[in-house]
C-alpha cells in the first residue's frame, strides 16, 4: 500500500517497527522471476548524430547553442527508436501529428515489438522449466499485466498478444498506465500478488514504451532535455511462484516490495497529455529530491527487512539519466562498480521509462546465471511521478 508521509515521520515510524528478517517470516509462497526478455525497435541512432540533427532544426533558435553540449552530457551513446528521428520525413511527421495520429503510430509499432519480446520470454521460461513444451507453459499463464506511459489504445496491445501467441482467452488482464519509469515495479507487484494467491498460475508482465512517437521539438529547454534522453524499448517477464523451502537453487525470488511517495515533491516528475502528444516534465529540483530522499527511504525499507545496505549484493537503479543515477549513487554511498549495469543500459539505450529497470535486471541476472555465487540479495528501484520510489527486494537462491 502506497503511503504519503513526510520523510522524517517515515523514519520515526520505521524505528518503531521491530526489525524482523523478512527471509524467515511466515509467508510460505514466494513470487519468482522465471524469465526476462528485452527488445527494441529497429532504428539505432547515435547520440552524436541526434545532437547534430536537432541542433540544425531552424525552429530551435533560443536553445540551439546548448543542444550539442546537453546531448554530450547525457552519457548516452546510442538509442533505439520506432521513428527514425534522424530522417527528415520522421521529423516532419512529429511536428504535425495530433495525439490521435501518435496513438495510431504507437499501436502499429507496439504490437509486433511486444509479440517478439514476449515470444523470447516464453521460450526462455520454457527452457528453464520442467514443462518441456511451450504450449503447457502458455496454458499456465493466467494473468497478463500491460504497462505503458507512452501509448493508450483500446482494445489494448495485450489483446493482440493474447490472440497472436494463443494465450488463454480467460486470462486476467490488468493495465498499468502513467506510473512513468517506476511502472515495471508496480506491474511486478500486481503479478506477484496474483501468483502468490494462485501458486499454479503464472503472470506475464509486458512493459512497452515508445517515446519517439510522442516527440515534439519545440524551443523549450525541458523539451530539449526530454528528447535527448528518452529511447524506445520493451521488456517481458514471466512471474511464477514456489513454496518457501522448495525453491530450486539458482532461482530468483521476490522477497518484498517498496513503495514510498515522498512528500512535497509533486513537481519532481509530471506526465501530461496535450493535443500534440504525451509529455513529461522534469523539475530542476528532481536531482535534489532524489539525493535527499533515496537513502532514508531505502535504509528504512531494509531495516524493516532486517537488512542493511552493506548486505545488498546487487543494486539495480533506474537508468533514467546521468543525474538520476549519480544522485542515487551518491545518496546511497555506492561505488561506480556497484551501479555499473545501470550506467551500461543508460549508455546503450537511454531512458526507456518502465522498460529500463528490466533491461538492467535482465543483464544483471543473466551474468549471475553463469556465476557460482549463491544467496545473493538484490534491490531494484525506480522513480514514479511525484516523486515516488518503487522497488523490489529479491534474492538469487
Amino acid at each position: 500500500m502506497t503511503t504519503m508521509i513526510p520523510l522524517k515521520q517515515s523514519l520515526s515510524q520505521s524505528a518503531i517497527i521491530k526489525a524482523q528478517p523478512y527471509f524467515s517470516n511466515s509467508k510460505s509462497i514466494l513470487a519468482t522471476i522465471e524469465s526476462i526478455a528485452t527488445g527494441t525497435p529497429e532504428h539505432c541512432i547515435s547520440q552524436v548524430d541526434a545532437a547534430r540533427t536537432v541542433a540544425q532544426m531552424p525552429n530551435l533558435v533560443k536553445n540551439q547553442s546548448r543542444i550539442e553540449t546537453l546531448y554530450q552530457n547525457t552519457r548516452i551513446n546510442t538509442r533505439h527508436l520506432a521513428l527514425n528521428l534522424l530522417s527528415e520525413d520522421a521529423l516532419t511527421t512529429t511536428q504535425s501529428s495530433s495525439i490521435q495520429d501518435r496513438m495510431q503510430m504507437y499501436q502499429s509499432y507496439a504490437i509486433p515489438l511486444a509479440e517478439r519480446v514476449v515470444k523470447q520470454a516464453l521460450e526462455s521460461a520454457t527452457a528453464k522449466s520442467t514443462f518441456g513444451c511451450p504450449e503447457l507453459l502458455k496454458d499456465s499463464i493466467r494473468q497478463i499485466v500491460f504497462v505503458s506511459s507512452t501509448g493508450f489504445v483500446a482494445p489494448g496491445v495485450d489483446t493482440k498478444v493474447i490472440k497472436r501467441l494463443g494465450l488463454r482467452r480467460d486470462i486476467s488482464r490488468v493495465t498499468v498506465n502513467f506510473m512513468g519509469c517506476a511502472a515495471a515495479m508496480n506491474g511486478l507487484r500486481v503479478a506477484s500478488d496474483h501468483v502468490r494467491s494462485h501458486p499454479t498460475h503464472r503472470s506475464l508482465v509486458i512493459c512497452l514504451e515508445l517515446s519517439s512517437v510522442n516527440a515534439v521539438f519545440e524551443d523549450d529547454i525541458n523539451d530539449v532535455i526530454i528528447h535527448s534522453i528518452f529511447g524506445d524499448g520493451c521488456a517481458a517477464v514471466v512471474v511464477g511462484a514456489c513454496e518457501e523451502g522448495q525453491a530450486l537453487e539458482g532461482r530468483i525470488v521476490i522477497r518484498d516490495y517498496l513503495s514510498q511517495l515522498i512528500a512535497d515533491t509533486e513537481d519532481g516528475i509530471t506526465l501530461g497529455v496535450q493535443d500534440n502528444g504525451i509529455t513529461c516534465k522534469l523539475s530542476r529540483q528532481l536531482p535534489d529530491y532524489i539525493e535527499a530522499g533515496v537513502d532514508p527511504v531505502i535504509e528504512s525499507f531494509l531495516e524493516q527487512n532486517g537488512l542493511t545496505k552493506e548486505q545488498i549484493d546487487l543494486w539495480a537503479i533506474h537508468p533514467g539519466g546521468t543525474r538520476i543515477v549519480e544522485r542515487s549513487q551518491r545518496s546511497l554511498g555506492l561505488s561506480d562498480d556497484q551501479v555499473a549495469y545501470s550506467w551500461e543500459i543508460l549508455s546503450e539505450y537511454g531512458n526507456m521509462l518502465s522498460a529500463s529497470i528490466l533491461f538492467v535486471l535482465e543483464r544483471m541476472l543473466s551474468k549471475q546465471e553463469s556465476s557460482d555465487e549463491r544467496l545473493l540479495t538484490g534491490l531494484a528501484f525506480s522513480f514514479s511521478p511525484g516523486v515516488g520510489i518503487e522497488g523490489i527486494l529479491f534474492q538469487k537462491l
